[in-house]
């Protein structure tokens, strides 16, 4: 797997009291643009308590977990994705990660060595598919840093999958929030 560039996303693998729980936000205007399950997000900035999909550097609040909503002939939907270009929508609900605890896996960009535990990368922002809703977004590997830098993601372990090991072509790693919207950031190790 590892050997085989093929992102999934943000998965959400482990928090310490056993439950991975998403936050809900109500959307009062329609997000433009797409947005898939492991698809990191920010808060808009523009209006009170919305959600859009993050930029690749930018502060975070969580990772998108799927939505719900009222489409234009009145049937509710339940998606792990958000397609671009809805009209005629009510009642959005975009589901949130956003407890800085949670544990998350990514395939990098290329491989990761061992010796990148402590440090932090942000994401690169890639479509998903419209066929599963699993996103398409992944570490960007070229963006490790070290001591005194913050980026989205602070880099804890390798992801525990029997054909991934550190300095595979596509290591597939575990994280956790490195640059929230909602707490202060400490700076890689």
């Amino acid at each position: 797997m590892s050997a085989t560039n093929a992102p999934f996303g943000f998965r959400a693998v482990f928090h310490p009291s056993g439950t991975i729980r998403s936050e809900c936000f109500q959307q009062t205007t329609i997000p433009a643009s797409a947005c898939y399950k492991g698809d990191p997000v920010a808060l808009s900035g523009t209006t009170s308590g919305e959600v859009r999909i993050a930029s690749g550097s930018a502060a975070i609040i969580g990772v998108f977990d799927g939505c719900e909503y009222v489409d234009a002939t009145g049937k509710p939907v339940y998606s792990p994705y958000w397609p671009a270009s809805l009209s005629g929508v009510t009642g959005i609900k975009w589901y949130v990660i956003t407890d800085p605890m949670t544990v998350f896996e990514v395939q990098g960009a290329g491989a990761v060595a061992a010796t990148a535990i402590g440090d932090s990368a942000d994401a690169t922002i890639a479509a998903g598919s419209v066929n599963t809703g699993v996103s398409g977004t992944y570490l960007a590997t070229g963006s490790l840093s070290g001591a005194a830098t913050v980026k989205q993601w602070r880099i804890m372990d390798v992801g525990k999958q029997v054909d991934n090991a550190w300095g595979d072509a596509y290591t597939i790693v575990r994280v956790t929030i490195g640059q929230s919207q909602r707490f202060t950031e400490v700076n890689a190790i």
